[in-house]
């Protein structure tokens, strides 16, 4: 997939493309994705999906939602799917004030050469988004761009999906992505109390704009180095020791004893088990990490 950031550099092909935010490149996005290459085909035409830099919202002053998939992870989601080109663009309140035809002529025709325009059913884009989709065909073929509506596709949405590992629904999201959601973070030192109690913890710095799973205590595949482990991993303050806020994701990984300071552990949650609760004696706490660690075991690799 040939990646674009520079769009002042027009090359010679010409397009069939759609736009998006694609967080999460989940099932409905495929679908989407998989019309755009199979009418470029049919066209003699190449396939391009366009999205941001950044989440529209944090440029125009709104709360921007917790990403599914960070820049990276997205643009290998998006290779998946056999598309041809991506354009990153940079979106700015300069992008965000001009009108659905002033976007579609100057950037989709003349720096990209978009002639199909491929809208999500519900797609709206402009400085005036209360038009309906006449209106943009309209202003495609005042352009030279062809406009198509996709079909309405099984209710499924980027917010959904966080709504659902936000509840710990771990299969009802991986069901709507098409793929089992993980994240990935680096080994940070902690208070190493975890080791103290027969469970030496790796404590992950992950990305603060990526969405975890919400608190509780999760089953989870474990990758590092090309191994892969079972684990389980623990999200939210550790309440018995009353550190207070929410700490970094903490991940114990069964049968492993090597030091990780410093690495990247690439982290797939599997089940959740159960609430974090706070017990009132350190034993209590063993004997549930032990319970925990049997149920963490009996994941497939």
């Amino acid at each position: 997939m040939n990646i674009i950031t520079d769009t002042t550099q027009k090359g010679s092909e010409c397009y069939v493309a759609t736009i998006g935010v694609f967080d999460g490149v989940h099932c409905g996005h495929r679908y989407l994705l998989d019309s755009v290459c199979l009418i470029a085909k049919n066209e003699g035409l190449k396939s391009m999906a366009i999205t941001f830099q950044q989440h529209p919202a944090s440029v125009l002053g709104h709360q921007a939602p917790l990403q599914l998939l960070t820049l990276e992870e997205k643009m290998a989601r998006l290779e998946e799917t056999g598309i041809d080109t991506c354009v990153i663009l940079p979106f700015t309140r300069e992008m965000a004030a001009l009108t659905a035809g002033d976007f579609m002529r100057q950037v989709l025709c003349n720096a990209l050469g978009v002639k199909v325009l491929v809208m999500g059913y519900d797609h709206r884009f402009g400085s005036e988004q209360s038009r309906d989709f006449g209106f943009y065909k309209k202003e495609g073929s005042a352009c030279g761009i062809e406009v198509i509506r996709a079909e309405q596709y099984d209710n499924i949405s980027s917010s959904r999906i966080r709504q659902l590992l936000q509840e710990g629904r771990l299969q009802e999201a991986d069901i709507m992505l098409g793929y089992a959601y993980r994240f990935s973070g680096t080994v940070i030192e902690g208070d190493k109390r975890g080791r103290s109690l027969g469970f030496p913890t790796a404590n992950l710095r992950v990305d603060a704009q990526k969405q975890l799973p919400g608190q509780g205590v999760y089953s989870a595949r474990v990758t590092w180095n090309g191994r892969q482990f079972k684990g389980m991993m623990n999200i939210g303050s550790s309440p018995t020791f009353l550190t207070g806020g929410m700490r970094p994701p903490e991940v114990h990984l069964l049968h492993f004893d090597d030091n990780i300071y410093g690495e990247t552990l690439l982290v797939e949650p599997v089940r959740r088990l159960r609430d974090e609760k706070t017990f009132t004696h350190i034993n209590e706490l063993i004997s549930q990490l032990r319970h925990d660690a049997a149920e963490a075991n009996k994941i497939n690799l």
